[in-house]
């Protein structure tokens, strides 16, 4: 008896994607570039996992879609950070927030609207650099 592969589905990645978005968010925000290099590099290891599992969704090329953000608004936080810059991080980071944006609402989910966090959801983590 085989047991039974479980691949998730778009939405169980989205989920992920935007809990890491969040994290990138207060990491950068306390100046923690380590860690928010971390999140950034989850958010794209979460990315080419969906351009594999899930190539297209309603018709549309979802991996190529993806793509773009990663060659776009994920490689210009990478030079921020790499830069330890906060305003080119924060303006990547609101162009990475578009490009969510953006791509709900391409595919139908319009009311699914992504935003800079506002306050804080991981009470149990420091973000700060230690």
């Amino acid at each position: 008896n085989t047991p039974k592969s479980y691949i998730p589905g778009l939405e169980q990645f989205m989920n992920t994607i935007q809990t890491e978005h969040a994290k990138l968010w207060y990491a950068g925000n306390a100046r923690n570039w380590e860690l928010a290099a971390y999140q950034l590099a989850e958010i794209k290891e979460l990315m080419s996992d969906v351009q594999d599992l899930v190539p297209t969704f309603k018709d549309l090329p979802l991996a190529s879609m993806l793509d773009a953000v990663i060659t776009g608004p994920i490689a210009e936080i990478e030079k921020a950070l790499d830069a330890k810059n906060f305003a080119g991080f924060s303006a990547g980071y609101g162009k990475l927030t578009e490009a969510c944006n953006a791509c709900h609402q391409a595919t139908g989910n319009r009311f699914i609207v992504i935003q800079r966090p506002v306050r804080p959801a991981f009470p149990n983590q420091d973000f700060r650099p230690n």
